[in-house]
């Protein structure tokens, strides 16, 4: 008697297992069918703003007149640039972090540390709708006579 016990206890486990694997397969099955590939591209906002006073123009920038791949024998360096008024302005540098803020006509300028060699420099532009941008600058502190 003892084995048909264990036999009946090796059926039942075989068909919960066989009915977990297919409800799972029936699962993936219609997951698949319902699935809209269009969900997966991010949607892009619409210039169009319920602001009057900002115009759907005014498309965030940054140009910078502070020249990539200068070499220097100061200490700081300045960069100044311009962008849209009442942004944000982050400028990470190799050893220090600044947050900056331009003026009503969009135009920036900040004197920031370097450390001897090769610096990397960071300029990103933020607005309070959380858009940005991004550009960097590559400058060499040299104490060698230039």
């Amino acid at each position: 008697m003892k084995p048909r016990k264990e036999v009946t206890l090796a059926v039942i486990i075989g068909l919960v297992i066989a009915l977990i694997i297919a409800g799972g397969i029936y699962r993936a099955k219609t997951a698949i069918q319902n699935f809209d590939p269009q969900s997966l591209i991010p949607q892009k906002k619409s210039d169009v703003s319920n602001n009057p006073d900002q115009k759907s123009e005014d498309k965030l920038f940054l140009e910078l007149s502070t020249p990539d791949n200068s070499v220097t024998d100061k200490a700081t360096f300045t960069i100044s640039g311009k962008t849209l008024p009442k942004t944000y302005i982050a400028i990470t540098t190799e050893s220090n972090d600044y947050l900056i803020v331009p003026n009503d006509v969009g135009s920036f300028s900040q004197e920031v540390g370097l450390i001897k060699g090769a610096n990397r420099l960071t300029i990103t532009v933020f607005t309070q709708e959380g858009e940005k941008v991004e550009d960097s600058l590559s400058v060499v502190y040299t104490t060698a006579e230039l």
